[in-house]
């Protein structure tokens, strides 16, 4: 088996194993090595909290930001990166339970 990365119509970059000697054209149909889906974040809720993390910062106005652009990094890792590395535990997991 072999890795092939490959672009879907609407743009987005996927990674599948196909065999060996087959054509990178049948990568669609290979086995998916994708991250997991980020349409399951709840993405109003994400807006929110940003929001609010950057009026509690005092973020407000672009002289706020162009004084805390650190900030700002600081606060949207904070808010994404645990709902995403939350997704992969929860993929994890059901690919442990159908395994």
């Amino acid at each position: 088996m072999r890795s092939v990365l490959w672009t879907d119509r609407a743009g987005r970059e996927h990674r599948s194993l196909v065999r060996d000697g087959d054509p990178d054209s049948q990568a669609p149909y290979g086995i998916p090595q994708d991250p997991p889906d980020l349409n399951q974040l709840d993405w109003e809720g994400i807006k929110i909290e940003i929001h609010n993390r950057l009026v509690k910062a005092g973020l407000v106005t672009w002289m706020d930001v162009q004084r805390g652009q650190n900030r700002i990094t600081g606060i949207i890792q904070a808010v994404l990166k645990r709902k995403i590395v939350r997704l992969y535990r929860q993929q994890q997991l059901e690919e442990e339970r159908n395994a």
